[in-house]
């Protein structure tokens, strides 16, 4: 039963407000923003049509989060420069209370408004820094932005006219702690948003809210440059794609083509669209990111392979000169940074700095879940414990972190099935001296240093070698940043999402 009721101010068509918590409404016939009030019904302006953004959940349907049920009530788009994303407006237990659900990285977010708590002037956040939020504990920033209200639909918890600019920030904290600081226009207004990161299988859909045939029916990507049909692999999931014919790298959403690009001219050596089972999850390769930096004048790249699951989400392999790492996502929240940016502890072991410098994207293959541009560069620094990295990216007021332990070779040509002699095996420790979780190679690490020694002996002996009198020294494989961050949202927060 509708709590509130009226006709639309713009169109006369009849508005209807499922929940107490509901201000605001789309007209579904003219798309005009209807506020109410005890005054009636007002408009508000007109919306954009909704864009064709990835999307899981549309407004109408129900379900459950681990066990409690809710109702989507309305979907907000905004964009901060790269393109829109969604955050959906929620009832929970019959409307009883609500919040926002939205979908980022592999994982979903899920917040309430918490009221009564302090928080920091929005112009002195910064990335890393803690933030104390009462009962609920330390909060630590990871991104401090501002996105403007783009498009919306269904009904929302509030007046926000199309345009409106939101700054906020989001963080994160102990057990998957999620929180938003919601500024709104920067004006003094302030309000808390508190909830966690959890992973997909918690949610249950009721696919009841209308969806484009597109959505449904599309198993396939178009390239929008040369028409070659691309396997969708993630669903409604990514945000970009390179084609595997033409190399142009597509928005999806948009259909657009934003950068050209050779095609590749090799198979990557884990093929896009393979599946390999690692600890037990069965992960499909969706995309190949080459990436570079430069040492001491000279170029240095790597390969970073995007997997994905349905259960777990995001995880990457990279393939550096010397081995392959496999890579998984870190709660900043967890990480003591007191001795930055010398050193950083997780886990009860101490990481030490390596290596800072920009790494920049050189080429894509498949799809991946960011705004993903070719070009685009972003700070990496690295810090080691033994053959184990921890490494930070940095950019644009935002900052993520992630954890590489070597990997061997036969493990992954196991995995997908691939040959144990083929490209990769150049690329590996020893069999037995890595996995995800033992974080080995010390042995390998020993045996080139030996190697090493036992090269210069054998040129001191020989002065003519080194007669010239240079050194020809280059950082090489231990030097070169791991990579394999990209945990990154593309997105910001309306309210509490991400």
């Amino acid at each position: 039963m509708a709590v509130a009721q009226g006709t639309c101010p713009s169109c006369g068509a009849p508005i209807e407000f499922g929940v107490g918590s509901s201000i605001a409404k789309v007209c579904e016939f003219c798309r005009a923003t209807v506020v109410r009030s005890d005054r009636g019904l007002q408009n508000l302006g007109k919306v954009a049509e909704i864009a064709n953004t990835p999307s899981l959940i549309a407004v109408g349907d129900s379900g459950s989060l681990a066990g409690r049920p809710f109702e989507v009530l309305g979907r907000v788009q905004l964009d901060h420069g790269l393109g829109p994303w969604d955050e959906y407006y929620v009832s929970f237990d019959h409307g009883q209370a609500w919040g926002w659900l939205a979908y980022a990285q592999g994982h979903w977010y899920v917040t309430s408004a918490v009221p009564g708590l302090a928080i920091p002037p929005y112009g002195a956040l910064r990335p890393e820094m803690d933030i104390p939020l009462g009962q609920y504990g330390y909060f630590r920033v990871a991104e401090v932005r501002s996105g403007s209200i783009r498009s919306a639909e269904g009904e929302l918890p509030g007046a926000f006219p199309p345009g409106f600019t939101r700054y906020y920030a989001d963080c994160y904290g102990q057990n998957n702690g999620f929180a938003t600081l919601d500024y709104g226009d920067g004006s003094g207004a302030y309000s808390v948003f508190i909830g966690y990161v959890f992973g997909e299988p918690q949610l249950q859909v009721t696919q009841l809210g209308q969806r484009s045939v597109q959505k449904v029916k599309a198993a396939q990507i178009k390239c929008p440059q040369c028409g070659g049909e691309i396997p969708k692999l993630s669903g409604d999931r990514a945000e970009r794609v390179g084609c595997p014919y033409c190399g142009a790298v597509s928005d999806i959403a948009l259909q657009q083509v934003v950068a050209q690009q050779e095609a590749m001219l090799k198979t990557p050596m884990i093929p896009i669209g393979s599946r390999g089972t690692i600890e037990g999850v069965e992960y499909i390769c969706i995309a190949v990111v080459k990436r570079s930096s430069d040492f001491d004048g000279e170029r240095f790249g790597w390969e970073e392979f995007l997997l994905w699951s349905q259960g777990v989400g995001y995880r990457w392999l990279v393939k550096d000169e010397s081995s392959w790492m496999w890579v998984v996502p870190v709660n900043l929240a967890e990480l003591d940074l007191t001795s930055m940016p010398a050193q950083v502890t997780w886990g009860g072991r101490t990481f030490t700095s390596r290596n800072s410098n920009e790494a920049r994207v050189d080429y894509v293959l498949g799809e991946v879940y960011w705004k993903c541009q070719v070009g685009e560069e972003v700070e990496i620094q690295d810090f080691v414990h033994g053959s184990d990295v921890l490494s930070r990216e940095g950019v644009d007021g935002e900052v993520n972190w992630s954890y590489s332990s070597p990997i061997p070779w036969p493990m992954l040509a196991q995995a997908f099935g691939l040959p144990v002699d083929g490209p990769g095996a150049q690329f590996s420790p020893s069999a037995g001296s890595a996995t995800p979780s033992s974080g080995g190679g010390a042995t390998v690490l020993l045996l080139v240093i030996v190697v090493i020694v036992l090269l210069v002996c054998m040129l001191g002996a020989c002065g003519a070698c080194l007669g010239d009198g240079s050194s020809g020294s280059s950082s090489g494989g231990s030097g070169t940043t791991t990579g394999g961050g990209y945990y990154r949202s593309g997105s910001g927060s309306y309210g509490g999402g991400k």
